[in-house]
């Protein structure tokens, strides 16, 4: 879009200054009515964004490079709204989303969707592009979004699979062949049979892991999956803490464990204090009403669930600290999807853990070696990426969350939040879902943090 500011720097001037544009841009910006030329289906390729009669505010802050308050923004976006509405009535969603990707290539400090290190949430845009489109749809008296769904073969890997990966399914490490791999594996598992837990922390174990990652990939990777029990029995050392988190790191580059530590030390005092000043909902302030929560990392986790109205249970459950997994597989009510299970008191669950398991499938397939809620929750979430598994409806919003802001994975595509039909939360019904880069819920959260931290800046 050429139409738009020319610089998102602290210095660029107040956009419809004159010595900002040349004679052309400037003459532009006059009138930023359309004409009949710009009045076809490409309008938005050269839309002019109507600065000139923004607020003073938004002006001040994309000249120097800071984000306007959300009030300022809200009116930005109503006026930006009634000028696309000269074209068309009631614009695309795609059209939304050209003129958004333009204003924020301009100035990504003033409206990109960015983490407080200046890490960017999905595009970047999907915020200010909700805002639109909702201001548009209301006024307009219309929902019609147009999604774009998969229509990915059953019989190969998706895009949901591939999500966040960069070594989805490499090739044989060099000097090795599909025979060696396969004798390392064997190696492995008679190992374990000789060593048993003791045996992950051996550096052969390590290496040897390593070296058969390729073939760990090809097998879960395989169509149809197999189960989590027939994994376990060819990669027993894959299902400790360290298997898990090795692993997930091999596939995305990404330490999450120490993701998740820095993150919250970062914001987990912000999502705290945010949720305190501005509770949310009744279902945040019933959880900040609970002193028997001691672990902060726990805590945020709770607030976030409570705000996105997902229950607990949904991803975390609690248990007796006397419980075996066996006793806990012989209840037979351990659900499919992931689930990071607390071991500590009766009576005041979640007031101190002594340990953690996580389950899938219906049975334990990890115990924990640090009785700390944090490492449990990096490991249960890993699951996700290593086995291609979607987000639970159930608790879908927070794990995207923790996924954008304590994991870092912000692809500009795809999403692991289920497809297809789902329960709506509201009606009870059974609705088609709509798929989106980025949940709408968890970039206004995003959005509001944001907003938040700059107030104390």
């Amino acid at each position: 879009m050429q139409h738009t500011p020319s610089s998102a720097g602290s210095s660029s001037p107040i956009p419809c200054s004159s010595n900002m544009f040349t004679d052309g841009e400037s003459s532009s910006l006059e009138d930023s009515r359309p004409s009949t030329s710009h009045a076809t289906k490409s309008w938005p390729d050269t839309f002019q964004v109507p600065w000139q009669l923004m607020p003073g505010e938004i002006q001040t802050a994309i000249s120097s490079g800071r984000r306007p308050s959300p009030q300022a923004r809200r009116q930005m976006v109503r006026v930006l709204a009634d000028e696309m509405r000269k074209y068309e009535p009631t614009p695309t969603r795609a059209q939304c989303l050209t003129i958004c990707k333009g204003i924020v290539h301009k100035y990504p400090q003033s409206f990109a969707d960015q983490l407080h290190d200046g890490r960017i949430v999905g595009e970047g845009y999907s915020s200010l592009l909700i805002q639109i489109k909702t201001r548009i749809d209301n006024v307009s008296r219309t929902t019609s979004f147009r999604q774009h769904r998969s229509s990915s073969s059953s019989n190969k890997r998706g895009p949901t699979d591939t999500y966040g990966c960069t070594r989805f399914q490499p090739g044989l490490p060099l000097e090795e062949t599909d025979a060696s791999v396969e004798n390392k594996r064997q190696k492995l598992e008679n190992i374990y049979l000789r060593e048993g837990a003791k045996g992950i922390e051996k550096a052969e174990v390590n290496q040897l892991m390593e070296t058969t990652y390729c073939l760990q990939r090809t097998q879960i990777n395989s169509v149809p999956a197999p189960s989590v029990a027939e994994i376990m029995e060819k990669w027993p050392y894959l299902f400790f803490q360290k298997g898990l988190l090795t692993h997930f790191e091999l596939l995305t580059d990404i330490n999450v464990l120490r993701a998740f530590e820095l993150s919250m030390q970062e914001c987990g005092k912000t999502i705290l204090e945010f949720f305190k000043s501005k509770p949310t909902n009744s279902e945040v302030k019933s959880v900040l009403s609970n002193d028997a929560v001691t672990d902060s990392s726990y805590l945020v986790v709770l607030l976030l669930m409570a705000h996105f109205v997902e229950k607990k249970e949904g991803l975390i459950l609690h248990e007796n600290m006397s419980a075996t997994p066996a006793d806990l597989e012989k209840m037979g009510n351990l659900p499919v999807t992931p689930r990071l299970i607390l071991l500590g008191p009766d009576d005041t669950p979640g007031q101190w853990i002594k340990q953690w398991m996580i389950s899938m499938e219906g049975r334990v397939i990890c115990e924990g070696v640090q009785p700390h809620f944090l490492s449990g929750l990096a490991t249960v979430f890993s699951l996700y990426y290593i086995f291609n598994l979607q987000y639970q409806e159930e608790t879908a919003c927070t794990l995207e969350f923790l996924q954008r802001r304590f994991a870092g994975i912000n692809p500009e595509k795809g999403t692991k939040a289920a497809r297809g039909n789902v329960t709506s939360k509201k009606s009870g019904k059974t609705v088609q879902k709509k798929t989106m880069t980025v949940n709408a819920k968890v970039s206004n959260l995003l959005k509001k943090l944001m907003d938040f931290e700059w107030d104390f800046i």
